[in-house]
């Protein structure tokens, strides 16, 4: 005697069975590969912004400290005019600089080449005015000083404006004590050079005009052949 299930299983249809089943199956896993992609483009780019707006904000504390060093720079210059001192100015100096725990590989490739060469660019300005503050006036360490230290506060505004730019993170903000801060570097930056500009201008020799020598007895000007 023949079971009942032998009987159903014969009798189902298993073609057609299996023309619903397999489109259905694919369908799936191409809806299951589509979202995961979705997902983990969602993930990436989450990841990206968030190294990025870490980056930028290391680079914006960084304006704000090379801010305050520039103020101390007058200071310890005012300091030390009117006290005949050179002890204020010993803790003058350009700020270092490094960047926080950061996975690089999320940023863009071409962006985190400009970036990581940041924290040279600030090494080599620290090396300058140490070098220079051994010998130079007072005078001229504060203002090599606060020159640097305004213009690598400028390089580290520039930089955080391209990464949260290119990287998709929100815009700074800055507050009211930071209103300031980019046009206070601009104004500083432009009296040094300036500045600089003049005393190169009074340190040039100034050129004599030179008198047409006459001519020979022996020649004549071309004018009268």
């Amino acid at each position: 005697m023949t079971p009942v299930w032998f009987d159903v299983v014969r009798q189902f249809d298993w073609q057609g069975a299996l023309r619903i089943a397999l489109p259905s199956s694919v369908i799936s896993s191409i809806v299951a590969i589509g979202w995961n992609a979705c997902r983990d483009g969602r993930d990436h780019r989450r990841e990206r912004r968030d190294a990025a707006l870490e980056v930028a904000l290391s680079l914006e504390k960084y304006a704000r400290t090379c801010r305050a060093m520039m103020h101390r720079a007058d200071w310890a210059l005012k300091d030390a005019v009117s006290t005949n001192s050179v002890l204020s100015v010993n803790g003058v100096h350009v700020p270092g600089f490094t960047y926080p725990t950061v996975e690089w590989k999320w940023l863009k490739h071409r962006i985190t080449s400009v970036l990581r060469d940041f924290p040279a660019t600030v090494h080599y300005a620290c090396e300058y005015v140490g070098s220079m503050g051994e010998y130079a006036p007072v005078p001229d360490v504060c203002d090599d000083v606060a020159f640097e230290c305004a213009k690598l506060a400028k390089r580290a505004l520039g930089l955080a404006r391209l990464t949260r730019r290119k990287h998709g993170a929100a815009q700074w903000n800055p507050g009211a004590a930071d209103a300031d801060l980019e046009r206070e570097l601009d104004e500083l930056i432009a009296a040094r050079e300036n500045r600089l500009k003049l005393m190169q201008e009074r340190a040039a020799p100034r050129s004599t005009p030179v008198s047409a020598s006459p001519l020979p007895t022996s020649q004549t000007s071309p004018d009268g052949v």
